[in-house]
């Protein structure tokens, strides 16, 4: 598995965790210039896991060219017969089997579908941890493209999200921005979408975090970066005019728009990742 990371000390922990016993055998992670204690968390455990860390502290934030080089550096140097391309905010739950139970030795490209998880607002502001939050985005509203930038009623987090891939070694020739999607040599030939693993993505934790989040996204742009997510460029623009607590109950279960989402399908109660992940955060600090 690997990761893209800068102050991500809330979660990676947790992640690599979680994933080192649902079947990743090794790690490798680009540290992109980590100003809180990300850096000095992933050193704390180096010696536990099979991991190799890179620090990377640039920012044009090349993320296709990393998550390659990252891919290739697992199978060359540590023996990967697959590459996970995962962020520290996203939990790869397994229906059955592990992680590995799909990734045939024939196999090429893996997609798995990947559903936001939505805070419920109560618990956002009592800072209730991330992994119990069980609302997910079952039927996603399929917004036309690009409008988020300028219509700031609608939500994000509601929106549709592309799934993401995992790779085997053998044949890779490049993994796209974003993790999305995948270049193989014979992608064209077995490409397979699972049925059994499904990414739960965490991207609002806490405003502290969620604010830390955006302020990096505008120091990218400020540096001239131009391929970022058009709701990172709302965000921004958002933080600037001081609109941020808005944007929070757009982003998370509110008592006003609750039984209407859950009512017509667009959110559904999950529990498979809140059960898993504590379950596995607990055996692993016994």
């Amino acid at each position: 598995m690997n990761y893209l990371i800068k102050n991500e000390a809330d979660i990676i922990l947790d992640n690599i965790k979680v994933h080192a016993q649902l079947g990743a055998d090794c790690f490798v992670i680009i540290d992109n210039g980590s100003t809180d204690n990300t850096r000095e968390l992933l050193d704390s455990v180096k010696d536990q896991y099979e991991m190799i860390i890179i620090d990377r502290p640039l920012l044009d934030y090349q993320q296709s060219n990393w998550k390659t080089e990252m891919a290739k550096t697992a199978a060359r140097q540590l023996g990967a017969d697959w590459s996970i391309a995962n962020d520290a905010d996203e939990f790869w739950i397994p229906k059955d089997g592990n992680l590995k139970t799909e990734m045939k030795s024939s196999g090429s490209i893996l997609e798995c579908p990947r559903y936001n998880m939505l805070y419920d607002r109560s618990a956002f502001d009592q800072e209730v941890p991330y992994y119990l939050q069980t609302s997910k985005v079952q039927y996603p509203i399929n917004y036309p493209k690009g409008i988020q930038c300028n219509q700031p009623h609608l939500s994000i987090m509601l929106g549709q999200i592309h799934g993401k891939v995992a790779v085997r070694s053998r044949g890779l020739l490049r993994v796209k921005g974003g993790n999305h999607r995948a270049w193989h040599a014979w992608g064209w030939l077995n490409k397979h979408i699972s049925e059994n693993i499904s990414v739960y993505h965490y991207p609002i934790r806490s405003k502290e975090k969620f604010i830390q989040n955006i302020e990096n996204r505008k120091a990218l742009l400020d540096a001239g970066v131009t391929k970022m997510g058009d709701h990172y460029r709302r965000w921004v623009s958002m933080y600037q005019e001081g609109a941020i607590e808005e944007e929070l109950n757009r982003l998370t279960v509110t008592e006003q728009n609750r039984h209407a989402l859950f009512d017509l399908g667009v959110l559904a109660e999950d529990r498979s990742a809140k059960d898993v992940i504590s379950k596995l955060l607990q055996e692993r600090s016994l």
